[in-house]
């Protein structure tokens, strides 16, 4: 069985981790459905889809249990985002989702939602106003192979300038 969950990932964080390894735990597979894949460089959503799909890479593995699909947004609330999810992603049987849009969207086009476990203290915001912040803590909040990645692809400079761009 396939369970769907639902996110930006901007980064992914050990959050999101804990919630996959958790839906591990409980479906044979876990489609990974990357939310606003319009959407990049900006402070919200600094990363490329490309980007966030090598950060699941480089931390779960090439041959972990996992498929992936990228959402586009609506450019507003509306229950098509619901039809994008079916159109764009692999077949699933329940999707787990914590956002109430993303729950209301899906459920109109008949999908079974349930809440996943929150992991208090992880929050890709906060890693972002880290990064913008030139902190260095925002690294205890992401797998090392992320924030590897991260630096890699100058993120934290990225951030930092999309953060002073977003605040002129």
């Amino acid at each position: 069985m396939r369970a769907l969950f639902v996110g930006r990932f901007q980064p992914l964080h050990w959050g999101h981790v804990k919630v996959v390894e958790w839906l591990l735990t409980h479906y044979d597979e876990v489609v990974i459905a990357l939310g606003s894949a319009d959407k990049a460089l900006t402070f919200e959503n600094p990363f490329t889809p490309g980007e966030r799909l090598e950060m699941f890479r480089r931390h779960f593995g090439p041959n972990c249990r996992l498929l992936f699909c990228t959402v586009p947004d609506t450019g507003g609330s509306s229950s098509l985002w619901g039809a994008y999810v079916r159109h764009w992603c692999p077949p699933y049987q329940v999707a787990y989702s914590n956002n109430p849009y993303v729950a209301a969207a899906l459920e109109y086009w008949g999908v079974e939602v349930r809440a996943h476990p929150h992991h208090e203290g992880y929050s890709a915001t906060e890693v972002r106003r880290l990064m913008a912040q030139g902190d260095p803590r925002w690294k205890e909040l992401v797998p090392s192979a992320v924030a590897e990645y991260i630096e890699e692809i100058g993120g934290v400079a990225r951030v930092q300038h999309l953060y002073r761009a977003a605040n002129r």
